[in-house]
């Protein structure tokens, strides 16, 4: 019978793409994948170290996994490896560390040496020996509709309330080559959209010898591909939307009309202590700039609550901001201390009740923003990318998104996965659209 392995990821979605083509390296090998909960010879738990409730939960599921089969192979890896390796070094169940830069290698790891039953071996780099992006070994098989593809690594932003730099080390570019033979393989297996994944995503090309290669070019080269009906960006950094990345917008029709860029927050005092890298007038400036340019843009964002000296005056320019600039989406990051950064060391911590306060009027105010951006499009002609079917007591539905960024739900049974539909908006909900198709 076919050994059995389990994957269990935490945080951000460039694990989960690591996570997707380690995956790959046991299916090549004729493992048999099990959900988490269930027994296995071998688990792997992808950690995360974003936030100290991250670190908790990485843990959690260490033993989690010890309780599901002692005499199981637990294997630890991930951001929490590199933040915590003394105190995960002492779980008796672990049988392997591996961090970061021998992540791609935990396969062959396991079957070139013995598993000690006492104490774990450990693969561990410090991340400043990590100098160049790693390439995995395998691509991942799946037939989803949507795949993450991941081109860039590693920060050298070193935001004040952040470790992931100390952690993944200073920024690396995928070599394009290999990024176009991913999406090219992909685009032959029913792939039509692809999600361009980066630690720092907006920072891709600034380490390779060719000084033209940037964000943009590698748009336009994707663009080309056929069988590829969409790219989609995810996370980034304002100071890299420049002139290039929205002709991009406007040359390649492509590329969806929806970015995510972090603000963290609306006072400029607070964003000099977070040591970003722009001010909340430059914030404005752009976003106004990309919805003169692209008028049916989302603008979603990140928002850390209860950073070190934010004031009430300081909560409520955020929120001002925030309703200003009529962001579509928020997510919400209470602030979490943690070990290596700069922040840990600001006075002024912000008392754990009020931080959960501002938390929550930030999660009421994004439903609210969330709900007003899907009305706004409300009678609007969209393209939706049909990836889900299914059934209820009323008949079929079919459900994909819009370019920017809508969930909009069609009823009827006359769709295929991967089909491109034409639709209107017909009803707007507070998470959600229903379209009818446009023939």
């Amino acid at each position: 019978m076919a050994q059995k392995v389990s994957f269990k990821t935490l945080g951000c979605k460039v694990n989960q793409y690591e996570t997707g083509i380690l995956r790959q390296s046991f299916i090549k090998n004729s493992y048999e994948i099990v959900e988490f909960d269930k027994k296995a010879e071998i688990y792997i738990i992808n950690t995360c170290a974003v936030t100290g409730e991250a670190e908790r939960k990485s843990k959690q599921m260490i033993r989690k996994a010890a309780r599901l089969n002692p005499r199981a192979t637990i294997v630890v890896t991930g951001c929490a490896v590199q933040s915590n390796l003394p105190e995960i070094k002492g779980y008796k169940n672990v049988s392997l560390i591996v961090g970061n830069r021998d992540k791609e290698n935990i396969f062959d790891i396991i079957n070139q040496i013995p598993l000690a039953e006492e104490g774990p071996h450990i693969f561990s780099s410090p991340p400043e020996e990590i100098n160049d992006y790693i390439e995995s070994k395998c691509i991942s098989r799946s037939s989803r509709i949507r795949k993450m593809i991941k081109i860039q690594d590693g920060c050298n932003q070193f935001c004040s309330y952040c470790i992931i730099p100390y952690l993944r080390g200073r920024a690396r570019s995928r070599p394009v080559k290999q990024i176009l033979s991913e999406i090219d393989y992909l685009a032959h297996r029913n792939c039509k959209e692809v999600i361009l994944l980066g630690i720092n995503l907006g920072s891709y090309g600034s380490d390779l010898k060719s000084n033209r290669t940037n964000l943009a070019d590698i748009i336009r080269k994707i663009n080309s591909i056929s069988n590829i009906e969409r790219i989609r960006l995810s996370s980034i950094e304002l100071p890299y939307i420049d002139e290039s990345l929205i002709k991009a917008f406007q040359y390649f029709p492509k590329l969806c009309h929806h970015l995510h860029i972090p603000l963290q927050s609306g006072d400029n005092r607070i964003l000099s202590l977070m040591n970003r890298k722009y001010t909340s007038e430059q914030y404005s400036e752009t976003i106004n700039l990309l919805k003169r340019e692209i008028p049916d843009i989302a603008i979603t964002t990140d928002i850390i609550a209860g950073f070190p000296g934010e004031d009430d005056e300081a909560f409520q320019n955020t929120l001002n901001l925030v309703k200003k600039m009529g962001i579509s989406k928020m997510h919400i990051f209470p602030y979490s201390r943690r070990g290596f950064n700069l922040a840990s060391f600001l006075p002024d911590k912000v008392d754990e009740k009020v931080t959960k306060n501002r938390s929550e009027q930030l999660i009421n105010l994004s439903n609210e923003l969330r709900r007003n951006y899907i009305f706004q499009n409300l009678g609007k002609e969209k393209h939706i990318l049909i990836e889900f079917l299914g059934k209820e007591k009323n008949g079929s539905f079919a459900y994909g998104l819009t370019d920017n960024y809508i969930r909009v739900y069609l009823n009827g049974a006359n769709y295929e996965k991967g089909q491109m539909v034409k639709v209107r908006i017909i009803k707007a909900n507070d998470s959600y659209a229903v379209g009818e198709a446009i023939n």
